[in-house]
Parts: C-alpha cells; structure tokens; sequence
C-alpha cells in the first residue's frame, strides 16, 4: 500500500470515529467539542517507508483552536510543512522546539543504531528533516490543557480511544511504536501488533537529549 492511500485510510477513520471522539472528548473535558478532531498519520509521504515504518504515540496536542479546526488546520500537515521548510518564525514551537528536534534524534537513531550518540544529540536541522520520515498520532486526537490531568487519563480510558489507536497501527503496520510517555495504554492496547514497541519519555522531559538517545539505545540491543 502507498503512502497517500494509507493516510488516505486514516482520514476515512478519522471521520467515521469524529462524532463518538468529540462526544468522548467534551464529557472528559467538559466543554463543547470543536467541529472536529485532529488529523494524523505519516508525516511526509515522499519520505516515509512503510517497509520499516516508524509510529509515534504522543499523549496530545495543545495550541489547536476551534478556528484552526473550522480552518482545516490539522496535525499532519502542520508537521509536514515544518519538516520540510523549519521551525523559523513559527511562534511557539520556534521558542520551544527542543520536544520535536528530539522526536527527529531518536528517528535518525532508529534508522541507523550504530551513529554515535554525541553526533546526534545536537543536530537541529537533521533532526527537524527527519520528521518527516515518520508516523505520529496522538492518544487525545482533539486538545489538551497546558498541563496534563485528570482530563486525559478519563478520555485515554475510554473505548472510542482505545479502538482508534488500534485501528491506527492496523492500517499503518509500523515495524516500530515507540511510546512517548504513553506507555500505558499503548503497551496494553498493541500487545497483539507485530511490531517493536520502545518505551521513552515525553520527548519534551526534563532530561538531556543524550540521555534520552542512551535510553532508547539502550532499547535497541
């Protein structure tokens, strides 16, 4: 299957399970629902391999408003379009990017576990480039509040979540998942996937990226 064709499928189920989500997402953070939910999957379909693909699972997104929703701002092609031309000038994430050039290290670690950690644990345009070779969805695929809480574990608890998340892998088929600080419920919910599953921290953790980039070669064997 191609690259288009399978984010082609995630967008069919994202629209299918849109209502039953919102529904989910507006009880556990009650207030109303946007008009629609976030959009995931592979971030860059020139660059992607789906022979050895890569899923992220992030906890959730803040930052997306209703207008950005009602405007078909979403994720993926958020994230494409700063793997593809930077972080420069893009508010926010150009004053904290240090979450996504980590995401972008551990990729080019995973494709290659034999680099030297010190050769990537400061690369920021590789590592900002290498976004665009991965998978990323979100457990929470509306938004989250600035710190997580109670909000999240009730709605990462629900069913409509949890089928998502399985039905995501099912038509990605990544050779690899790694959790970022969604251990649980990814763990549990994939535990029948043929793939590999790496546990690692929220990429945006209060640790060093070397330190990060050792754990998840540690990881690797």
């Amino acid at each position: 299957m191609n690259n288009a064709l399978i984010n082609a499928k995630l967008k069919a189920l994202y629209d299918e399970y849109t209502p039953a989500f919102l529904s989910a997402w507006s009880d556990a953070f009650e207030e109303a629902a946007p008009c629609r939910m976030n959009e995931f999957g592979i971030i860059d379909i020139r660059c992607y391999d789906p022979e050895n693909g890569v899923l992220f699972i992030g906890r959730e997104t803040n930052g997306w408003d209703d207008k950005d929703y009602a405007d078909g701002c979403l994720f993926r092609e958020w994230l494409c379009d700063i793997s593809r031309n930077g972080i420069q000038g893009r508010g926010h994430i150009s004053k904290h990017p240090n979450m996504w050039y980590n995401i972008g290290r551990w990729a080019l670690l995973l494709q290659n576990p034999e680099v030297p950690i010190d050769s990537l644990a400061y690369l920021k345009e590789e590592a900002v480039d290498a976004l665009g070779t991965i998978a990323f969805t979100n457990i929470n695929k509306v938004r989250g509040k600035n710190k997580i809480g109670k909000e999240y574990y009730k709605l990462a608890n629900t069913d409509v979540a949890k089928k998502l998340i399985q039905k995501e892998v099912d038509i990605l088929k990544p050779k690899t998942v790694v959790a970022c600080g969604t251990w649980w419920p990814a763990a549990s919910l994939l535990s029948d996937c043929n793939c590999r599953m790496i546990r690692m921290n929220h990429p945006g953790a209060r640790k060093s990226s070397r330190a990060m980039l050792q754990e998840l070669k540690a990881q690797l064997g």
